[in-house]
């Protein structure tokens, strides 16, 4: 499976580059997220115990997913409003619906709401969904409430994506000790399976009083605090904002990454 996955991979992608075929495939690898992740917990526990990690390598080939920074200072910028991406997104959709997270009902690692992810798309598709996995319909702003709490309780925003970067179905906003996404890539260090923002932390040092709160919101490692100082991994950082809102002094801020800049000239 390990060498045949990976040319299946790439015959998917060629495809998922044409609109129509994209959606399509993105539908059907969507509607297959949740039995696959059931099969692949089935199989490491009762058939081939540790086999959980390669499965999941497997797994992570087709899906993925991309941050999303919260509602904090950027620099160049007054602010980006808490969900001001993901509102775009979701006032271009016809419907959007609120459903369970697998994840923290799978593994119940931490006390967080379970009504958390935000599906999108068109009522018909929705409706589909709604036979397989639980779902209610939702408002923008009762959207908009939930991004902000899941900003105080340190969740991370994703767009989850199959099978390439442009099929988002669905908006989930993630702990790192429960979410798939997050785990396998913190955990087993799977490059390419979280996309970070468009933005990285930086830190005004004349405002830095190094207390540290920062170090407990960052999930990935990016921060550390030894010596009574802060220091700053720039390659782990994602750029989901959790650090810049837990900043009493607004010493954080959030600036674009030097290489995507790079790319757009």
């Amino acid at each position: 499976m390990g060498s045949i996955a990976p040319k299946i991979q790439r015959i998917i992608l060629y495809f998922a580059n044409y609109p129509k075929i994209g959606k399509f495939i993105g539908s059907i690898l969507a509607f297959l997220e949740v039995p696959w992740l059931e099969w692949i917990s089935f199989k490491d526990k009762y058939i081939r115990p540790g086999s959980y990690k390669r499965m999941m390598k497997t797994f992570t080939l087709f899906y993925s997913s991309r941050i999303i920074p919260l509602n904090i200072k950027i620099e160049g910028s007054p602010s980006v409003a808490p969900t001001e991406e993901i509102m775009n997104i979701i006032r271009r959709m016809p419907a959007v619906s609120i459903g369970y997270c697998y994840c923290r009902t799978k593994y119940q690692n931490c006390n967080n709401p379970l009504w958390t992810c935000i599906h999108i798309g068109t009522a018909k598709h929705l409706d589909e969904l709604s036979k397989k996995i639980p779902l209610r319909n939702s408002s923008h702003d009762e959207i908009e409430k939930l991004l902000l709490d899941a900003n105080k309780r340190g969740l991370v925003h994703q767009l989850l994506t199959s099978p390439n970067s442009n099929y988002v179905y669905v908006i989930c906003n993630c702990c790192p000790c429960c979410c798939v996404m997050l785990k396998n890539a913190i955990q087993y260090n799977f490059h390419g399976v979280v996309t970070p923002s468009n933005f990285i932390n930086s830190r005004k040092e004349e405002l830095c009083q190094n207390c540290g709160m920062c170090v407990e919101r960052c999930h990935f490692g990016a921060i550390s605090y030894t010596n009574n100082k802060l220091g700053f991994e720039e390659e782990k950082c994602v750029g989901c904002g959790l650090c810049i809102s837990s900043c009493k002094n607004k010493a954080l801020i959030l600036k674009r990454r030097i290489s995507i800049i790079r790319k757009l000239k």
